[in-house]
């Protein structure tokens, strides 16, 4: 019985790892969070990529202590990406 457990958790937390981003979480996440929207959406020159832009992000969850997970961080990051940004 342990064995059947452990497999099925790992499938699940296998298809939570997989997941595509979803923008439309990440907006109403990003809408509905202290982070500063200036700070970011307008120009700034420390956000250059897709990696910079997820660090933004995870620093506005650490220092405002949102408390996201991996996921939604991704899905925050998917929709300022599409909605300001636009890197590839």
């Amino acid at each position: 019985m342990k064995p059947v457990l452990i497999l099925c958790s790992s499938l699940l937390l296998m298809q939570t790892a997989l997941a595509a981003p979803d923008p439309a979480n990440g907006q109403k996440l990003f809408v509905n969070s202290p982070c500063d929207t200036e700070e970011l959406t307008a120009p700034n020159p420390k956000i250059t990529d897709t990696v910079s832009l997820e660090k933004e992000v995870r620093q506005c969850d650490i220092t405002r202590n949102i408390n996201w997970y991996d996921d939604e961080i991704k899905d925050v990051v998917t929709y300022l990406n599409q909605t300001y940004y636009k890197f590839q």
